[in-house]
């Protein structure tokens, strides 16, 4: 029935419903596109779109590339089938954006901060970049400069590796080939197998670690968020701008609660209360 009815609405603009006065009909036909890949977010031909649309192959074109060029969808360079962009992410989850995973994660975060005298943060994943949703700060004299809302550099960053361990690492090597990795400090990963070696390890794991691979004296912890299907759609850290703290040391006195504190968001995400 779901499908069906999604199935409608993506062809809803072949219909003569009547619209309001202020619909902009070449906004309704992108939106129609981005509709198709709601319920089934598999790639898809131009042909394919403009079938379920219902629009000719021109029209279609010309919307695919505009949703493109604003980032919204994305094209596979060898199938030329295209898919929902990282940006869009809040589409593969009609029941929460990222403001409701911002929200609900927060208190948890401040609560966190607290217990730990850390700063704390959560983000997302777009295309190479890691975007901060969230930066709780522990009020230290010296701590991290990360602005919510700011792009920070996946490959150097623990959440960035975290979210990058949830993808193909076909597509950790083309995002690579388009944007070779860049050096930050002396630990910067640059080298795409020895990235996909640690990234494996992430996932092994659960947990990523950044240290003072993006900037001299910081090192952060990870640990993923979880939506109620399964999928990884953030993730969630402690950063430490302190000279006398190592890693190792931040593994044994901070894991516990940051993974403590990314288990009860992820419940709050719905994760573990459905059994399919």
């Amino acid at each position: 029935m779901r499908t069906s009815s999604r199935r409608a609405s993506c062809l809803a603009i072949e219909g003569a419903q009547p619209r309001g006065r202020y619909f902009v009909e070449a906004l309704g036909r992108g939106l129609a596109l981005l509709d198709c890949f709601i319920d089934d977010a598999r790639p898809r031909s131009l042909i394919e779109l403009s079938r379920q649309v219902g629009l000719g192959m021109p029209t279609t074109l010309r919307l695919i590339r505009t949703l493109e060029e604003a980032g919204y969808v994305r094209q596979d360079a060898d199938t030329k089938r295209y898919r929902l962009s990282w940006k869009m992410l809040q589409l593969q989850d009609v029941t929460a954006s990222i403001i409701d995973y911002a929200d609900l994660a927060r208190p948890h975060l401040e609560d966190l901060a607290t217990t730990l005298g850390e700063d704390t943060g959560m983000a997302v994943l777009e295309d190479h970049e890691v975007r901060h949703a969230i930066r709780v700060s522990a009020s230290r004299i010296i701590s991290a400069n990360v602005r919510p809302g700011s792009l920070y550099p996946a490959h150097a960053t623990a959440m960035g590796k975290m979210l990058l361990a949830q993808l193909d690492p076909d597509e950790v090597r083309q995002m690579a080939a388009r944007r070779p990795l860049e050096r930050f400090t002396s630990t910067t990963l640059t080298d795409v197998a020895r990235l996909l070696d640690q990234l494996r390890q992430v996932a092994r794991q659960g947990y990523a670690v950044s240290d003072a691979e993006w900037e001299p004296g910081l090192r952060s912890l990870a640990a993923p968020l979880y939506r109620r299907d399964g999928h990884v759609v953030a993730a969630v850290c402690v950063v430490v701008v302190r000279p006398g703290v190592t890693m190792r040391a931040m593994e044994r006195d901070f894991l516990p609660a940051l993974l403590h504190a990314a288990r009860a968001i992820s419940a709050e995400l719905g994760y573990g209360s459905c059994k399919e």
